[in-house]
């Protein structure tokens, strides 16, 4: 017994180690010189097993009880430094002698088994309550595996859909398009991923679906996984948003005069951060140009209202007061165009100064003057700081007296 690889051991009838090979002093820890003459359940029985196990082997001494003699039973044994270690022992009688007993270590396969278990206890945890849908299915498209998320969206039991298809859920159509995406995932054996539009009742859902082969050892695809995830409120929300964006861009491009957002930094220097298409008309310049250079905007302001417009924006920034301004600008044609500008301006967290800044051509106005010093008569509805205004020029020989009405209300005007 010494030469063998398989731990050997004898219990005498009162439960007393007789012999101890060179295999078990190397499985269990106890040299044989230690172990001998020591009790069994003292040395190499865990604590939570010793009354259980003094029962039993009374039971055999008494009965002469034979069941699972012979036989290799796994059990918890104790080694020497207290770890618990997992064998598999064959006991065999040797009648007034006792018992012996061949065992054989499997603590490496039991925790093997153990963390076998734990990975798919983890795996299955995942799979039953993520909020995606998972589903397996073989090479024929029939469902091999559904995971929690499956059951609930289409109220059906897992269990049930073993064996089944796509086709006995859904439309042919739709069911058609899936099972496409399927087949091109075996035949390529690499994973793919769609945008896949899927009805529930009277309404569609929209889903993101991976596909991965499933495949054997020797690289053949056997079947694949598919993972849904619903991208329906995503992609509603960013359509709204876009949406939402058309609409905004939609008014202002075509309110009268020019919007733009006017921004200046701590350290002074200013930028055009939005620009809307009105500035075609107004400065006979792209968006583009003014959001690459906030200067541009002063370029072309007529140089003798460069000023005021410099410190009625410094003005504005140092109070936080609504921006008010009007002026003329000389454009690239070399037309001058009049304008009036009004912006309330804001702080933002970090300190920099934005305006939304609405430029509105005063050109009618200036057409107002042209007639006057004619000697014509001139009437005109004009934006003024506070709302409409009805203009009034009259010639009076070398003079030109000017009235100034407030629109309030179709019917009422008041000066």
């Amino acid at each position: 017994m010494d030469a063998s690889a398989l731990a050997f051991l004898q219990v005498g009838r009162a439960g007393v180690i007789r012999d101890w090979n060179p295999a078990a002093e190397k499985l269990f820890g106890w040299t044989r010189e230690e172990i001998l003459g020591q009790r069994l359940t003292g040395t190499v029985i865990p604590p939570a097993l010793r009354s259980a196990h003094n029962a039993g082997f009374a039971r055999r001494l008494v009965s002469g009880d034979s069941d699972g003699l012979g036989h290799p039973t796994e059990v918890p044994a104790l080694h020497r430094d207290g770890s618990e270690l997992r064998i598999s022992m064959t006991v065999v009688a040797l009648g007034d002698d006792g018992f012996f007993a061949y065992v054989t270590d499997r603590t490496d396969g039991h925790r093997a088994q153990q963390e076998l278990q734990r990975s798919h206890t983890l795996i299955s945890a995942i799979l039953q309550h993520t909020t995606a849908m998972i589903s397996a299915k073989d090479l024929a498209g029939r469902h091999l595996f559904v995971n929690g998320e499956y059951e609930r969206a289409f109220q059906v039991t897992a269990a049930d859909m073993v064996g089944r298809t796509e086709a006995d859920l859904l439309s042919a159509s739709v069911a058609a398009v899936g099972r496409t995406h399927d087949q091109e995932v075996v035949a390529s054996g690499t994973a793919k991923t769609v945008l896949e539009e899927i009805p529930f009742g009277d309404e569609i859902r929209r889903y993101v679906v991976t596909r991965v082969p499933l495949t054997d050892p020797d690289g053949s695809v056997h079947g694949f996984c598919a993972i849904a995830v619903d991208d329906t409120v995503r992609q509603r929300s960013e359509d709204a948003i876009a949406a939402g964006e058309r609409r905004f861009w939609t008014t202002v491009n075509n309110a009268p005069g020019m919007l733009y957002q006017f921004r200046m930094e701590p350290d002074g220097r200013t930028s055009v951060t939005f620009a809307s298409d009105g500035c075609r008309d107004i400065y006979q310049l792209e968006p583009g140009e003014i959001l690459e250079s906030a200067a541009r905007i002063v370029d072309i302001i007529a140089p003798e209202d460069r000023q005021s417009f410099a410190d009625t924006v410094l003005e504005s920034a140092r109070t936080l007061e609504p921006w008010d301004w009007r002026g003329s600008v000389i454009r690239r044609d070399g037309s001058r165009r009049w304008l009036y500008g009004v912006a309330r301006p804001h702080r933002e967290p970090d300190a920099a100064l934005t305006a939304l800044i609405a430029a509105k051509d005063q050109e009618a106005l200036a057409g107002l003057w042209r007639a006057a010093l004619r000697g014509e008569r001139a009437d005109s509805d004009v934006a003024g700081p506070g709302g409409r205004l009805l203009v009034r020029l009259r010639p009076r020989g070398a003079t030109i007296n000017v009235s100034c009405f407030r629109i309030t209300t179709p019917r009422e005007h008041s000066a």
